[in-house]
């Protein structure tokens, strides 16, 4: 897939419309995700096997650090 066909796709989709405790119970469970997987890796030996389960702990982080920020943009805007 190309970067045209990624920006279309990525176009195309609805906007989540999400409220405060939302995104704070999916910033939680994105966290917890990232956790868990954190310490998975670490009890592999294995680099090849280990390198999967690092790369979904960061994307799992990567993805509470979002909705983190969309809490607060939802906090600040208007009442």
């Amino acid at each position: 897939m190309d970067a045209h066909a990624r920006r279309r796709d990525h176009a195309a989709m609805p906007s989540l419309d999400l409220t405060d405790l939302e995104l704070e119970t999916a910033a939680r469970a994105c966290r917890s995700l990232a956790y868990q997987e954190s310490e998975a890796a670490k009890r592999l030996e294995n680099p090849t096997v280990r390198a999967p389960v690092e790369n979904t702990a960061q994307r799992a982080a990567a993805l509470a650090v979002k909705f983190e920020r969309a809490r607060k943009g939802v906090k600040s805007g208007p009442a």
